[in-house]
């Protein structure tokens, strides 16, 4: 019995719950506020409806989420208030036109790929909010609902920006482009394919609410860890190259390129004012950057990775087809070294052989 009073949801981290109770009173009050200057009479249409603050929920707690991304918030809402207008204009029945408002909402939402929860009550909002809103017809769906939506995904999307919770949620892209051929690069050979993802998916009677892309990048993290603890392969400080020529964030790049041919290497980990690594930078991506500096054509992210990782774990990203080299942090974020596909192959072999 206890079961169903135990947590059905993770703890948010660190001041992320703060900052999405601020962020939800900034965007809610200046959702609010705004609606107001266009609605004189607000004993009439309300200028803030009550839905949104369940909108507000997934835009400043989830920002992540499918149900919260723009498209979602602003399509979804349009289409229910529409939905639930139609159902209050052609069944005279209230009791009856809600139910089939909301339901319709949820149809045409799933079917065009909007799905957003708060829709369902704006459609019902059409049906029961009262004489002015069925006065207003079918414009409900733009004042109050579609400007509320976009004011608000408006505010989420500089204060989740501004907070450090990249709205609307995109998967990180590596900076150079994997090769044009009609092979899988190696780790898709090797492991499950995207489209396994999207057929597992598509296999689930209750499909859970999350992207194939974040899901097929979850699942990689998991291989990824679980290759390293089945492969005890050395840490990465230990078969790292140590004598790596680098340059800064704020060189040019034709400088950079010249010193990549001077010393004869394919990369240069970048660093900042500080001396801390913040990229790399490959011969593919300086050599057709003439007059930008490095920062701004350096690959980030994925190619870097701590001293004390096991080197295993390398595996999933230098096989991508895009990665051929990791740089290799201290823990005060300076650099120790950089790992090639040679290097993780030699450990890899090494190990096979013991």
């Amino acid at each position: 019995m206890t079961r169903f009073f135990k947590p059905a949801f993770w703890r948010q981290p660190g001041m992320h719950p703060v900052r999405a109770g601020i962020g939800a009173v900034a965007g809610l009050a200046l959702t609010a506020f705004v609606t107001a200057l266009f609605i004189p009479d607000h004993s009439a249409l309300p200028y803030l409806l009550a839905p949104l603050g369940a909108s507000a929920v997934l835009i400043f707690a989830l920002p992540a989420a499918p149900l919260a991304q723009p498209r979602a918030v602003i399509g979804g809402n349009i289409l229910s208030a529409l939905a639930g207008v139609t159902a209050a204009l052609l069944i005279r029945e209230p009791m009856l036109a809600g139910p089939v408002g909301a339901g319709v909402a949820i149809l045409l939402m799933q079917g065009l790929r909007v799905l957003h929860p708060p829709g369902g009550a704006i459609a019902l909002v059409a049906v029961f909010g009262g004489e002015a809103v069925r006065a207003a017809g079918f414009s409900y769906a733009l004042l109050p609902v579609g400007l509320n939506s976009l004011l608000l995904v408006g505010t989420g999307i500089v204060f989740n920006n501004v907070a450090g919770s990249p709205y609307p949620h995109r998967l990180p892209k590596p900076d150079e482009p994997k090769p044009q051929t009609q092979d899988d690069v190696a780790v898709d050979r090797s492991g499950f394919t995207r489209q396994d993802v999207e057929a597992a998916l598509d296999r689930m009677e209750d499909r859970p609410v999350i992207t194939v892309d974040d899901l097929d990048r979850l699942l990689r993290d998991v291989e990824a860890k679980a290759f390293a603890r089945r492969t005890p392969v050395p840490l990465c400080l230990d078969i790292m190259s140590r004598d790596v020529v680098t340059c800064h964030a704020d060189d040019r790049a034709e400088d950079a390129l010249a010193e990549l041919d001077r010393r004869h290497v394919s990369a240069l980990p970048v660093l900042d004012s500080h001396d801390r690594v913040v990229g790399l930078a490959s011969r593919g991506v300086l050599a057709g950057a003439s007059g930008q500096s490095v920062r701004d054509v350096m690959q980030t992210g994925a190619c870097i990775a701590a001293a004390d990782s096991p080197a295993a774990a390398l595996a999933p990203i230098l096989s991508d087809g895009v990665h051929h080299q990791a740089v290799i942090i201290w823990n005060n974020g300076g650099l120790a070294g950089l790992v090639t596909q040679t290097d993780l192959l030699a450990a890899l072999w090494r190990r096979a052989d013991d």
